[in-house]
């Protein structure tokens, strides 16, 4: 699913907004247990496709040298 989520170019902001979603769920006092298990699970995939996302930014950063030219960030 994560990587569903980052071919359809869901966006960081996105996907935290939607972890902050599940974890205000999650907090609800009427959460049943099985739904606390489903939220968990959800969660943790949201996380999975963050990292994956994250990993892809640092894939694309660049730094700019002295003389104007990019280059890849080490």
């Amino acid at each position: 699913m994560s990587e569903e989520q980052t071919k359809q170019n869901v966006s960081l902001e996105e996907t935290f907004e939607q972890i902050e979603t599940i974890i205000k769920q999650l907090e609800s006092p009427e959460v049943t247990l099985d739904d606390s298990f489903r939220l968990y699970q959800a969660g943790v995939e949201k996380l999975k496709t963050c990292n994956l996302l994250l990993d892809t930014v640092e894939k694309k950063m660049q730094v700019m040298q002295t003389d104007g030219s990019l280059a890849d960030f080490e």
